[in-house]
């Protein structure tokens, strides 16, 4: 087993913990930077030595250390810093210029924590609903729009404010999706296409499914904002045009719930994640308007569930995260398999988003982490 070697910071102690990892043999050293303390530990096998460093370093995030690593080699962490937070089924963030906001849930009432690459949090927003499902950020107005369990908002950053785009509860479900121009949102039984002054440009109408077994919802727009992929109903993706809410594609086929979608190759491939039947990436030809399979983005598991994937900007990287909450890189262009590796500090799921070309990741054991990748 290689070396490992960690060093954590709080911030507000000015104390250090580095730990080291070799073989058997954890070495610990603690304290300011005058007076630090050494210790040491032999374990039988390596593997629970490996167990004791996660344990011992997770404790200290915990207590509010935060690792930091900028010569992180790839697959390594660059950051560790603690968020909580009681539910973590909602595992929702969002980077922007002033920092990466994050969701945080306290019993009744939630917050974005703003951390900034350090893992130092900056800013505590309380929120005006709870459960964040899903936050976006629009460039060109510096605000945060965000899925608060059927509420949809937006949040000038400059003004701290909250303003509310649904105006009322949707009893069913929502969506939010946002390009460089527009936003996009489902409520109320209707589909809303607005630009960025809020002003609404489509307002369409969608057949609500009533159906009590189907927990089919998601829509995508186009990095471009011209097309909008809603999902509703089981085995359909209606691709519409954001102008004239006209169908322009529609994919039928034998999957379930689809719980993410992405436009990628000039909006002509629809990658996909499917929950409920096989767990798995599904891939739909716009051209041909039918599923497609690449081999080459297989992951290389011998039950390969999918929690969820994600994009770098330029779409050239494919991350896709397994139930064991292993990260899967992917070159998307070439279409091969690069090199894998364990998200750590996290138990069961995990939401990961690029940030420029490292991999944040939210766990639900209340980590924020930044990859090398």
């Amino acid at each position: 087993m290689k070396n490992i070697s960690h060093q954590l910071y709080q911030k507000e102690t000015e104390k250090i913990l580095k730990l080291t990892l070799n073989d058997t043999t954890m070495t610990s050293l603690s304290g300011k930077l005058n007076k630090l303390r050494k210790t040491e530990k032999f374990f039988s096998t390596p593997q629970e030595a490996i167990k004791a460093f996660t344990k011992k370093e997770w404790e200290a995030i915990k207590k509010g250390f935060n690792l930091h690593n900028e010569n992180a080699k790839t697959g390594e962490p660059i950051l560790h810093t603690y968020i909580g937070g009681g539910y973590t089924g909602a595992l929702s963030f969002q980077h922007t210029p002033n920092g990466t906001y994050v969701y945080k849930n306290i019993e009744q009432t939630d917050y974005l924590i703003l951390k900034d690459n350090l893992g130092i949090t900056l800013e505590e927003v309380q929120l005006p609903e709870q459960l964040a499902w899903d936050i976006e950020y629009i460039t060109k107005t510096n605000s945060l729009i965000l899925n608060l369990d059927h509420y949809v908002y937006e949040y000038q950053i400059e003004k701290n404010k909250f303003n509310d785009l649904s105006d009322e509860k949707d009893n069913g479900d929502c969506f939010v999706s946002v390009s460089q121009d527009l936003i996009a949102y489902a409520k109320n039984d209707k589909i809303f296409i607005k630009n960025n002054q809020n002003n609404v440009l489509l307002s369409q109408s969608y057949q609500v499914n009533t159906t009590s077994d189907d927990y089919s919802f998601c829509g995508k727009l186009s990095s471009d904002g011209k097309l909008l992929a809603f999902h509703n109903k089981k085995g359909e993706i209606k691709v519409l045009n954001t102008k004239t809410g006209e169908v322009v594609n529609k994919i039928i086929g034998d999957f379930e719930t689809i719980k993410q979608i992405e436009f990628t190759e000039n909006n002509t491939l629809l990658v996909t994640k499917e929950d409920y039947g096989t767990w798995r990436m599904r891939y739909f030809n716009l051209t041909e308007n039918k599923e497609i399979k690449i081999e080459g983005l297989k992951i290389p598991s011998y039950a390969p569930i999918v929690m969820n994937f994600c994009f770098n900007n330029d779409q050239s990287k494919l991350v896709i995260i397994d139930r064991t909450n292993v990260a899967y890189i992917f070159d998307f262009r070439k279409k091969e398999f690069l090199y894998s590796f364990k998200i750590q500090h996290a138990v069961q799921t995990s939401n990961a988003k690029f940030i420029n070309e490292t991999l944040a990741v939210r766990t639900d054991y209340g980590c924020f982490s930044i990859y090398n990748v």
